[in-house]
């Protein structure tokens, strides 16, 4: 069978010349995904990249030595099967000066996925070129227009050809995990809501002083800096939820010279998990009070902000 038959079935359509409407086989895009478990993520941040890896399923790459970086344009109505941390990238940019490349489909998932190959290089003979400007691809890139148009019926992954640069990342934001399928077996956090695997990573970047990325957790730029609403959600849910002051009194007060230090280490004991050593980390301060405002300047400051909205108000 020719890559054109391979590629028949997810073709993109024609747009929808109907006002406030969409056609599913032609659907808009300007963003693709990359989502992953927490641990993960945190290695991205320390990294500063999405590193690439080898396609290691049932793929006609797979023992090819290519080593990819996986992005999709989906987004998951039932929970992601892939984690809670989401890079968002720009699909126009991530693109620009590429080429597209028919890897294969996967007609037996649920829905079908089809796999193209993002390349500057001149990959695999045994890979089938196409133009997205032409129509009856499964990419079709509308130039007059500037639009990019991808068939919304199915899966669409993308697998670009090397690492994934943090600094070329427009955002990063939580999702909720699948409950009950994950394509890591075994995985601890089918089902987790995206606020609580978030205050997990933030917690992490925090304790370790991993500040690469920091504007991927802040609002579009406005006259004032401020998180995003996914950071302050996260947040808020450790400073109620988890870093509780266990009483009795402490001694550690909000503006002594220790208090940044056991901030961090509070942060860093919460990111790891369990509350073996948590609650006594907590207990060095005086009261909850001295506690939350410690926690909060070190917010502050690990993400350069003059206040942060939504979090002060706890006070």
């Amino acid at each position: 069978m020719s890559a054109k038959d391979e590629w028949a079935p997810y073709v993109v359509g024609s747009p929808s010349m109907r006002p406030n409407w969409t056609n599913d086989d032609c659907c808009p895009f300007e963003s693709v995904f990359h989502v992953c478990h927490v641990r993960d993520a945190y290695r991205i941040f320390e990294d500063g990249k999405i590193r690439s890896s080898l396609v290691w399923d049932e793929s006609r790459l797979k023992n090819t030595r290519t080593c990819v970086s996986w992005v999709s344009p989906n987004t998951w109505v039932s929970g992601s099967i892939y984690g809670n941390i989401c890079f968002e990238f720009d699909w126009r940019e991530l693109v620009r000066g590429k080429r597209f490349f028919w890897v294969e489909a996967i007609s037996y998932y649920n829905p079908a996925a089809y796999r193209v190959l993002v390349s500057a290089n001149s990959p695999l003979k045994k890979l089938q070129g196409f133009d997205p400007r032409r129509k009856s691809r499964p990419l079709f890139y509308d130039s007059e227009r500037d639009i990019w148009y991808r068939n919304g019926k199915f899966t669409g992954e993308f697998l670009v050809d090397g690492d994934l640069a943090l600094a070329g990342c427009k955002r990063v934001s939580f999702v909720r995990h699948n409950a009950s399928i994950c394509k890591r077996k075994p995985c601890e956090y089918v089902g987790e809501g995206g606020t609580i695997a978030g205050a997990r990573l933030l917690s992490m970047l925090l304790g370790n002083r991993v500040a690469t990325g920091t504007r991927l957790f802040l609002a579009p730029k406005g006259r004032t800096k401020a998180l995003h609403d996914d950071a302050v959600g996260a947040l808020d849910y450790l400073l109620r939820k988890i870093l509780r002051h266990p009483g009795p009194r402490g001694f550690v007060k909000a503006p002594d010279s220790t208090a940044r230090f056991l901030a961090t280490a509070i942060f860093s004991r919460a990111g790891r998990g369990g509350k073996n050593g948590l609650n006594s980390l907590c207990g060095l301060f005086v009261n909850q009070q001295e506690l939350r405002v410690a926690l909060l300047d070190r917010i502050r400051g690990h993400f350069g902000l003059r206040s942060v909205a939504g979090l002060e108000e706890l006070f």
